[in-house]
């Protein structure tokens, strides 16, 4: 169970379906695309609890949330809250990358020494995972068979965007001053509504979304691919003046992976720029859109 989506609390039109994108239904749509609205939300988060309250009231729930976590959910376990926050930490300062584990690892620890080794990590972010504290999202290339999938290492989100607010100590009003740690959350906060979205698609696999990232640099903030072997790629920009950028880098990743016969690769289904300050569902290339997160829904 996930947090609830923008959609499902309302804070999304929903006026762009998901499933209807993979029926090759779209039609434009308008929303709010302010800034402080979206900050807003991101600090308050999807917690059921939370829908009625501001965002400084909801970061008190999202700090319960940390502390319970960390103080009783880890230690039941046998395992070090204090270790587990560290490691939280630094993943919320990581969040939406690919770390390794000496990353993370550099992260927490104090000197040379190292505070954990990589098989003790290894068992605290399966822990984390356990609890549904952290997400993550595999790499993604188009033979289904092939070992590159497991290779590549995994991003690694929140369940809910308040938990990195909370974690990197930021509110509503300090992240439209910090707008590269706003666009982190505001992936974070991608990547929870679709994974939701995603897994309500009738033909969903048990892991739906994806990422893609090649040698070149060439990259895709999610793919979502179905069973049925239907898939689609997603840029992810924070604000809606990046969005040809995002274009581009989707109409290159189609273009390269289009011209590799000995991928075998489907054209994708379509290819969309999910935007936080957008105001405006639209097409911008054949088979590709710009859409806002508030108007994106199942």
């Amino acid at each position: 169970m996930y947090p609830m989506s923008l959609a499902e609390s309302g804070d999304s039109s929903g006026a762009v379906s998901l499933a209807g994108l993979f029926e090759g239904r779209f039609a434009p749509a308008a929303v709010p695309g302010d800034a402080a609205s979206l900050a807003s939300l991101a600090c308050r988060g999807g917690w059921p609890e939370a829908l009625d309250l501001t965002a400084t009231q909801a970061q008190i729930v999202a700090h319960e949330y940390l502390e319970l976590v960390f103080s009783e959910g880890v230690a039941r376990y046998g395992k070090s809250g204090q270790t587990a926050r560290r490691i939280a930490l630094s993943l919320a300062r990581n969040v939406g990358q690919s770390a390794t584990y000496q990353t993370i690892i550099d992260d927490i620890s104090a000197g040379d020494e190292p505070l954990v080794a990589a098989n003790t990590l290894a068992s605290y972010l399966q822990l984390l995972k356990d609890l549904y504290f952290i997400e993550e999202v595999p790499g993604w290339v188009p033979p289904r068979r092939s070992p590159k999938r497991l290779a590549v290492k995994p991003k690694r989100y929140f369940a809910d965007p308040s938990i990195a607010s909370a974690l990197i100590g930021v509110d509503e009003k300090s992240l439209l001053e910090d707008w590269q740690t706003f666009g982190l959350v505001f992936e974070n906060m991608f990547i929870r509504d679709l994974s939701v979205y995603a897994g309500a698609l009738p033909a969903a696999p048990a892991t739906p979304v994806r990422y893609y990232r090649d040698d070149s640099g060439l990259e895709a903030d999610a793919i979502v691919e179905l069973s049925d072997g239907r898939w689609a790629a997603f840029e992810c920009k924070l604000g809606s003046a990046s969005a040809e950028k995002g274009v581009a880098s989707l109409l290159r990743l189609r273009k390269k992976l289009e011209a590799n016969p000995k991928a075998r690769t489907r054209p994708p289904e379509f290819m969309a720029v999910i935007t936080g300050t957008g105001e405006y569902a639209y097409k911008a290339e054949e088979g590709v859109y710009v859409i806002p997160l508030r108007a994106l829904g199942a």
